[in-house]
Order: structure tokens, then C-alpha cells, then sequence
């Protein structure tokens, strides 16, 4: 019986959507770039200036590259509803999504980059930005891969969703697009396979979107269920506040209870204040690496300290598109930077006490331990789609199973893992060791 209620509902449920409907429109006069331009305009000397005119900027040009993609969404011809600039805030997550796309058959987050210059993505999956003058390279600078930036807002979407009861079988995919139409994506032939399939041009978006609706979906939704879907995202969908604090500068914020009482404070002007951001944040990487053991420079480098300088980073998205700054740096040190950039005390300069309830009497054995590499290992490997042995190889394995490292020194040592490595997951390979 519920087979032919199902046949029935295919046959007789409405699917009149044939072409692209924008359900949630694009803003020409986005609040973020109004008051951007608003503090840039105006002569509060309280202001950092060199932060608003760098953000003001790099918004300006993402939303230039937004309407290139919605203009190729706009003329698809293809059954899409469209959502533009998603900001959704569920549970201790946030995700800025660019673009939302539902179809009958799948859900798609489409992330946008718009930059100057050529993309080179690596064997690895590495992304670098490679600038040209007279077909010679001119320049050559890593950057943080979009891939995990959208797989993450993907992850956020799908759990939102699933957990509001608005999906269950439909799939969420993604793709990243790059809006330059100057741009050359140079993509390695042994890149991970979901880079190649998933990182486009935008002028290659029909095609793409037509390709994944000729695939094969568990399901075929109805109108219905589409716009259910998109309702339900205006639901979680807020309006990001724009906090005029993360363009104060710092002494002035500092300060404010001060200035308000005193008759006059001379202003603090532009390189004292770098110098003292600058002190500060190399104060907060010299007691972090004491605190975890560690070389000051595995906490981030001097280079990446610079980018801190420069680019001011005023949320954990914009903190992992500088170059070096992993998911799990950021979610370690990320709080404590943004608090610092703003002018506040980080919420914590030491890390955290476990309970005693969660402090094993005994260490883990042997056996334990290689269970839990392993299991880290084979789960990190399919979180970047490499092969496991891209991880850490048997023999790596073995050697860290011998000399029990204790510290990230310790874990240096060891042939296979090296300053990147020990970066990106030492930590989580120490405390799988003593068993936390």
C-alpha cells in the first residue's frame, strides 16, 4: 500500500518549478558595506582606519563576485531556488553561505571567491594564488582552502536542517566558484577528487548544476517540500550585526570609560597602536607555547603574526583565510586573537582544567593506543581525501607507539612527522597518547 501512495504522490504532487526563482534577493546595498563606508567617511579619530578601509574592500569585491555568480544562476534556465548572503546562527554554530541553491533533487551551498590573480591547487589540494605580469610569476602565496571553508557551512546547513525535520534523505552538496573571469583555475592532475569535481569557474555554473540534475537523487521533491526547505532557512536566517567596536581602536576601547570622565586623551596614532597589538599578540604566543610545551612559532609564525597586523581579523572565518591558520588553530587560539584584536582580555590565557572525572587513573595500553591512531588516522584521511599513509605511515605509527611522546618536542623527533604535521594535529596525536 505505501508503495503505490508513494507512485501516487510522484505521479500527482506538483513540480511546476522550471526556471531559477530568487527566494531570498541579492542586497545592492549590503549593512555591512554601508557602515563601512559610513566610518570611512566620517573624522572620528577613534577609528581604525586602515582596518575599515582594508574590510571595506574586501567586502566590496566579494559582493561584486556574488553578482557575477547570481547573474549566471539568474539566466541558468534551470528549476533552482535561489538564496543569497545566508547568515544562520544554530546552536554554538555560524555560517556565512554565499549562496543557497535547492532543486528537486539536492540542496547545493555555493561558496564564492572573487580575487586578483590565477588559482594553482596542488597534488595535495593546496590552494595558491599565483600573480603574473608578462606570462612570468611575479608572485606565488599559499592560501586557506575554500573547500573546508564550505564543507564546514555545508555541515551547519545539513544539521540544521535534519534537526528541524525538513530533510532527511535529500542531499547537501557544494561547490566553490571563482568570479574573476580573468581567473585561470590550474587544478593538479592528481589533486584530491573532490577539488576537481566540486572547484569552478562561474561561468561554468549551468553546466555544473545541469550535471548534478542528471544524476541519480534518493529523492524527487516536490514544490512543496522545495519551498518548505526554503522557508525553513529564512526561519534560522538573521541579519548579521555589524559591531562598530571591531573598528575601535584598541587604546581608545581600552580606554572609553576614561576618555568619557577625563577633559581631553590625545589620540593614539596608527603605529603605536600596531606596536601594541603587535606586543600583545607576541606576548600571548610566547606564554601559549610555555603553557602547551611547545616552540612559540608552532602557535603561529611571524609571518602569520604579520597578517594578524595587517588584516585584523574580526571573526573565526576571516581568522582562517590567513594563510597557516588551520580549523584547529582556530578553534584553540581563535577566541583568544579575536578578543586581543579587539581590544579585549581573551576569555582564556590558559587552558582549561579537566575535571577530574575525565582523567583516566591508568594510562591507555598499547593496544588502545594504536586503536585510537589508527581510527584518527583513517578519519582525518577522509576528512581531506587523501590516502591514510598522507597521515602518518605504519612505520611512523610504530615509532610513536615505542617512544610514548609527551610533548610536541618529543613527537618532533620522530621520523614522519615534521613542523606541519605537528601543527596541524600534534596536539590531538598527544592526547590520544595519555589517553584524554
Amino acid at each position: 500500500m505505501s508503495f503505490l501512495k508513494n507512485v501516487f504522490n510522484v505521479l500527482t504532487d506538483k513540480r511546476d518549478i522550471k526556471e531559477p526563482e530568487i527566494y531570498k534577493h541579492f542586497n545592492e546595498k549590503s549593512v555591512t558595506i554601508s557602515r563601512l563606508t559610513e566610518l570611512a567617511e566620517s573624522n572620528d579619530p577613534n577609528i581604525d582606519l586602515k582596518k575599515v578601509e582594508n574590510h571595506l574592500k574586501l567586502f566590496t569585491i566579494g559582493q561584486t563576485g556574488e553578482k557575477n555568480v547570481l547573474f549566471e544562476l539568474q539566466h541558468s534556465m534551470l528549476p533552482l531556488v535561489i538564496l543569497h548572503d545566508v547568515y544562520l546562527e544554530y546552536g554554538d554554530y555560524a555560517a556565512q553561505l554565499d549562496f543557497i541553491v535547492i532543486t528537486h533533487k539536492f540542496i547545493m551551498v555555493l561558496e564564492v571567491k572573487k580575487m586578483f590573480g590565477n588559482i594553482h591547487i596542488t597534488d595535495k589540494g593546496e590552494f595558491q594564488r599565483v600573480i603574473t605580469k608578462n606570462n612570468r610569476i611575479i608572485n606565488k602565496e599559499g592560501m586557506y582552502s575554500p573547500i573546508n571553508q564550505v564543507e564546514r557551512h555545508m555541515g551547519i546547513l545539513e544539521k540544521l536542517l535534519k534537526d528541524d525535520g525538513a530533510i532527511k534523505n535529500c542531499p547537501v552538496t557544494y561547490a566553490v566558484t571563482f568570479a574573476n573571469s580573468k581567473t585561470i583555475l590550474d587544478i593538479a592532475k592528481n589533486a584530491p577528487a573532490n577539488i576537481q569535481s566540486k572547484v569552478i569557474r562561474h561561468d561554468q555554473i549551468k553546466t555544473f548544476i545541469q550535471n548534478e540534475l542528471e544524476k541519480k537523487s534518493p529523492v524527487f521533491m516536490t514544490d512543496q517540500l522545495v519551498y518548505g526547505i526554503a522557508d525553513t532557512i529564512l526561519k534560522y536566517s538573521k541579519e548579521k550585526q555589524f559591531n562598530k567596536e571591531d573598528y575601535l581602536l584598541q587604546t581608545s576601547l581600552a580606554t572609553q570609560k576614561e576618555i568619557s570622565n577625563a577633559a581631553s586623551v590625545p589620540a593614539v596614532n596608527q603605529n603605536d597602536k600596531d606596536s601594541i597589538l603587535k606586543k600583545s599578540l607576541t606576548e600571548y604566543r610566547l606564554n601559549r607555547s610555555r603553557e602547551l610545551n611547545i616552540k612559540p612559532y608552532y602557535i603561529y609564525t611571524n609571518k602569520m603574526l604579520d597578517e594578524l597586523l595587517e588584516k585584523k581579523p574580526m571573526t573565526i572565518e576571516h581568522l582562517l583565510e590567513i594563510e597557516g591558520f588551520s580549523q584547529k588553530k582556530a578553534e584553540d587560539y581563535g577566541k583568544d586573537l579575536l578578543a586581543i584584536i579587539s581590544g579585549q582580555s581573551p576569555e582564556s590565557r590558559f587552558p582549561k582544567k579537566q575535571h577530574t572525572k575525565h582523567i583516566r587513573n591508568n594510562p591507555p595500553n598499547e593496544k588502545e593506543i594504536r586503536s585510537a591512531l589508527t581510527a584518527f588516522r583513517t578519519s582525518h584521511s577522509k576528512k581531506l581525501n587523501v590516502k591514510p599513509y598522507y597521515i602518518f605511515t605504519n612505520n611512523t605509527l610504530e615509532a610513536i607507539l615505542i617512544k610514548r611522546p609527551g610533548t610536541m618536542s618529543d613527537l618532533l623527533s620522530i621520523e614522519g612527522i615534521g613542523p606541519k604535521k605537528a601543527g596541524e594535529f600534534g596536539q590531538e596525536l598527544l592526547d590520544i597518547i595519555k589517553g584524554n
